[in-house]
C-alpha cells in the first residue's frame, strides 16, 4: 500500500511538473520575444538619432551599422516630397496628376476622376461639387452627412471614407504609400517614383522609367552613396522630354530638394525587426540647418 501510494505521489508530481514547464515555457518565450521587441526597437531608435544629426546625408555608412552578427540597424533616408501632398489638390495640375496616377494604376478615366474631384471636395472651404466629385448631398445619401470635412487631412486613413477611393484601393493597395500629409507641398524629382513623375510631367512611362534609373546610380538602389542627386533643371528637363512649355506649366509644383525628410530605421535581433519612422522638417537656425520632427510612428 505504502509503494502504491509512493507510486501515486510520484505521478502526481511528474504531471504537475510536466505542467509547470509547459506553462513557464511558453511564458519564456512571450518574454524572449518581448526582450527582442524590446531591444530591436532601442536599436531602431538608436539610428534615428544618428540619422536627425543635421551633416548625416543619405548613404552614411553611420546609417548601416551591425553589432556581431544577429543585431544591428539600417536607416533609410528619403524625402516626404517623393509623395503626392494629398491636401494640395485643391490645385488643378495637382488633381490631375493624382487623376494621371489612378490611371496608370489601372483605373478609367472616369473612376481616376472621381477620385481626385472627391479628394478636392473634401477638403476646399465650399459646398459646390466638382464636376465628377462628391460634397455635401452624396454623403448624406450614404447616412454620412458630417462629410465632407471640408478641411484639410490631418491623417491618411481619412482618404478611405472619400468616394471613389474604394476604387483606387482595389487597383493599389498599397496606395498610402504615394501620398503625404506632411511634406513642404511640392513633389521632389530626386525622390518621386517613376509613376508619380509620369503623373506630374505627362512623359512618357519609359522616360520617367530612365530617369529614375540615372538617379540611383550604378548599382540600381536608392538611398546609397552613388545615387545621382538632379540640380541643374535643365538637366531634368531634357532628360524628361519635356518643352520649355511643359515644364514652365509644372515647375510651380516641383522641388529638387524637399524640405520635409523621411527617415525609416530598422533595428533587428536575430529575425526579429522592429521599424521607426520619423518626418522632420529641415528649419535654418543662424549658419546651422538642423531636422525638427513633425511626426513620428511605427511601421
Amino acid at each position: 500500500m505504502a509503494l502504491l501510494l509512493v507510486l501515486v505521489a510520484v505521478m502526481a508530481l511528474t504531471f504537475i511538473v510536466a505542467g509547470l514547464y509547459e506553462s513557464s515555457q511558453a511564458s519564456w518565450d512571450e518574454s524572449s520575444l518581448s526582450r527582442a521587441r524590446y531591444q530591436a526597437g532601442l536599436l531602431a531608435e538608436s539610428g534615428l538619432s544618428i540619422a536627425l544629426h543635421p551633416r548625416v546625408e543619405p548613404g552614411d555608412v553611420a546609417l548601416n551599422q551591425s553589432f556581431g552578427t544577429d543585431r544591428g540597424f539600417e536607416v533609410i533616408m528619403t524625402s516626404e516630397g517623393g509623395r503626392l501632398p494629398v491636401n494640395e489638390l485643391t490645385e488643378e495640375r495637382m488633381r490631375e496628376t493624382a487623376t494621371e496616377l489612378f490611371v496608370l494604376w489601372g483605373l478609367d478615366a472616369a473612376e481616376a476622376s472621381r477620385a481626385s474631384d472627391s479628394i478636392a471636395d473634401w477638403i476646399d472651404s465650399n459646398s459646390d461639387p466638382l464636376p465628377n466629385g462628391g460634397e455635401n448631398g452624396y454623403y448624406a445619401g450614404l447616412d454620412h452627412p458630417q462629410f465632407p470635412a471640408n478641411a484639410a487631412f490631418t491623417s491618411l486613413e481619412q482618404l478611405v471614407f472619400v468616394a471613389g477611393m474604394d476604387a483606387v484601393e482595389r487597383v493599389q493597395p498599397f496606395w498610402r504609400d504615394y501620398f503625404t500629409i506632411h511634406s513642404d507641398g511640392l513633389i521632389d524629382l530626386n525622390e518621386a517614383p517613376k509613376e508619380l513623375i509620369a503623373a506630374l510631367t505627362r512623359t512618357t512611362e519609359d522616360s520617367a522609367l530612365n530617369f529614375v534609373a540615372v538617379r540611383m546610380g550604378d548599382d540600381g538602389i536608392a538611398g546609397t552613396e552613388d545615387d545621382y542627386r538632379f540640380t541643374d533643371t535643365g538637366e531634368v528637363q531634357s532628360l524628361l522630354g519635356l518643352s520649355d512649355s511643359e515644364w514652365t506649366t509644372i515647375s510651380p509644383f516641383v522641388t529638387m530638394s524637399g524640405t520635409v525628410k523621411r527617415i525609416e530605421s530598422t533595428g533587428r535581433i536575430g529575425d526579429f525587426r522592429e521599424t521607426r519612422v520619423v518626418l522632420a522638417e529641415e528649419v535654418t537656425e543662424g549658419r546651422d540647418t538642423v531636422l525638427t520632427p513633425l511626426a513620428r510612428f511605427r511601421k
